[in-house]
């Protein structure tokens, strides 16, 4: 992180020490920088609410006047509105517990570096900084095309290094944020390059791009508004209702589906030894690993307490039990740091209960029935194995 902020800062440096670095387009910087004011008074209560609920900040409309700005500013000046607007933006958003300093100021630092590479492939595309005497042909066009690819390319980059390096290990999907995530930002980008073309060349068609901004920002709000009522606050999995409805929906196919049930075992003696916070670090590992251990486009939710439910489409009693196995085996070799305790927490195990439609029941509350018979059958047999709700089957036993 400290290694991005003084890259940003020599970046800085030696675009002022340029020859006519330190000349400013006075009318379109004063154009962006009232724009970039206007539109973040306008949305800060929109900014607010999204840090809020986000644990990430991937998406922000700093992007979009950044870029605009690459296009028709000197680099210097480049920098120092990303630095203008992004401390604007987390001023306005001061009630955000998140909102930590050093992550703030890199990620401007990391904005003001993608920038600059934007920049290098305008200069190697001979795309100048625009002005009213600037002709773009359609090769112009796609050289500033592929300078928003590289400016969301290295942005993105550097900001999922810097939370690697900050966080610790965490799932590929927080450090770069999902598909949604990188397509919004890329359409923010893209909408910073047409502010640019309209800075220069038509100046009060700007005002007809505010409402489109405005509009894309709270779907940005929106989008974490369904995640939060879809999802388990404390693990990232879905939540019960929301896994249910994946199940009846599944259930009008037609076709065999698996249903699992997970609950680890003696779970209450972490809390009682640990504490409640080292128990949710278990919970968030544990749901991790069960994510991991199934495919993308199974649906995995948490139950209630210390238990997880799994629905496998598509799969018959031997896969969706070798699955549960592969579940089991994955929490058994799991090791959970406890930072906390400054202790390194090992001998996991979980208890599985396997249901498969139709077989065991025609109904999602049957299925979670059956698996949930299955489950205690487990735990009466000495834990830490999987049970079929049909059979006697018991991969400790075989």
């Amino acid at each position: 992180m400290l290694a991005v902020d003084l890259g940003a800062l020599a970046v800085i440096a030696a675009a002022f020490a340029r020859p006519g670095g330190a000349d400013l387009p006075v009318v379109a910087a004063a154009a962006l920088a009232v724009a970039a004011f206007v539109q973040g008074e306008a949305s800060r209560r929109i900014e607010r609410l999204r840090r809020v609920m986000s644990g990430s900040v991937h998406i922000n409309m700093v992007s979009v006047w950044v870029f605009a700005a690459v296009l028709t500013l000197p680099m210097s000046w480049v920098a120092v509105l990303t630095g203008l607007v992004s401390a604007h933006v987390v001023l306005r958003s001061y009630r955000v517990q998140r909102s930590y300093p050093h992550r703030q100021v890199m990620n401007a630092a990391a904005m003001v570096l993608a920038a600059w590479a934007a920049r290098l492939v305008l200069d190697a595309g001979g795309v100048p900084v625009l002005t009213r005497a600037t002709a773009l042909d359609a090769v112009s066009i796609g050289i500033v095309l592929a300078a928003a690819v590289v400016f969301f390319a290295v942005d993105g980059v550097l900001i999922a290094v810097s939370l690697r390096v900050d966080a610790g290990r965490r799932p590929l999907r927080d450090l770069i944020g999902s598909a949604d995530d990188n397509a919004l930002e890329l359409a923010t980008i893209c909408i910073g390059a047409v502010i640019g073309l309209v800075l220069v060349y038509q100046p009060f068609a700007l005002l007809f791009l505010f409402v489109p901004l405005f509009v894309l920002h709270r779907s940005v709000l929106v989008k974490h508004l369904e995640e939060l009522a879809t999802k388990d606050q404390k693990t990232g999995l879905l939540n019960v209702t929301t896994w249910q409805d994946l199940a009846s929906k599944e259930l009008t196919r037609g076709s065999p589906f698996g249903v699992l049930m997970v609950d680890l075992d003696h779970f209450k003696r972490v809390n009682d030894t640990y504490g409640h916070l080292a128990g949710d670090e278990v919970l968030k590992a544990v749901a991790g690993t069960v994510r991991r251990s199934v495919r993308d486009y199974d649906s995995v939710g948490r139950f209630g307490g210390e238990e997880f439910v799994v629905l496998l489409p598509g799969l018959r009693d031997g896969d969706v039990l070798a699955i549960a196995e592969r579940i089991r085996r994955a929490i058994s070799q799991l090791r959970v740091p406890l930072p906390s305790c400054d202790t390194t927490l090992s001998a996991l195990s979980a208890s599985i209960g396997v249901a498969v439609y139709p077989d065991a029941a025609s109904g999602v509350d049957g299925l979670v029935h059956a698996a949930d018979t299955a489950l205690y059958r487990a735990k009466r047999a000495g834990r830490n194995r999987v049970v079929s709700s049909l059979t006697v089957y018991d991969t400790r036993t075989g």
